[in-house]
């Protein structure tokens, strides 16, 4: 046997050993409950305040695609085309099972964030989610209206979001993604339902309605 045949064989029997490489082997010292399937397509119960969990991977050409649910709220990932001229999409699907967590959102996110690009590089990005009535119901009931997210790469990964409930507050979110740091502005109007809570937070002084927190992770 020529050494190409013997490369190849190799080949052959590494990605093979690899497509049958069990899912838990990766998840190991993770929080991840009720993981199954394989490296490539597998299923995970809940992975923290995310769940259910399901994904899939084709090595060639290389496409990912991943369907999560948070908060009662399916969403799915898409990938492919990466590390060259790549494209990847988020879109907010329908309403699925819930997994327990401290506390309980209520709304319905729609639309897709869609990006494209070139290895670690974004050159454009388009589409918005937005949800018209959100709202906390556990541990406490609390409105916090409308609200709406997109990506902007023209400078960076940019997240930006906003929660608007008229009356009440507003609030605008710039995450730097590839930073990880974000800053979060507010504005309260007299008697907002969200007041003692960004107090409670010491995000606001004892008289402020106006102010400005940011976050690292």
């Amino acid at each position: 046997m020529r050494w190409h045949g013997a490369v190849w064989l190799l080949l052959v029997f590494s990605v093979t050993l690899l497509a049958e490489l069990p899912a838990r082997w990766l998840t190991q010292g993770l929080a991840i409950s009720g993981v199954s399937g394989s490296l490539w397509r597998g299923q995970a119960v809940q992975w923290g305040p995310v769940g259910p969990l399901r994904w899939e991977i084709t090595a060639w050409p290389l496409q990912t695609q991943v369907h999560l649910g948070f908060q009662g709220q399916g969403w799915q990932a898409r990938l492919s085309g990466w590390p060259w001229n790549w494209q990847a999409e988020l879109q907010a699907l329908s309403g699925q099972a819930r997994v327990a967590t401290g506390y309980r959102l209520a709304g319905q996110w729609q639309g897709t964030l869609r990006m494209r690009g070139a290895g670690a590089r974004c050159s454009g990005a388009d589409g918005q989610i937005s949800i018209e009535d959100v709202a906390l119901v556990e541990p406490w009931s609390l409105g916090l209206g409308r609200g709406s997210m997109q990506i902007d790469c023209s400078s960076g990964w940019h997240l930006f979001g906003q929660l608007n409930q008229p009356g009440q507050h507003q609030l605008e979110l710039d995450a730097d993604l590839s930073a990880r740091r974000a800053k979060v502005d507010f504005k309260l109007q007299n008697d907002a339902a969200l007041t003692p809570i960004l107090r409670a937070l010491q995000w606001l002084g004892p008289t402020e309605r106006v102010g400005q927190r940011k976050v690292g992770w």
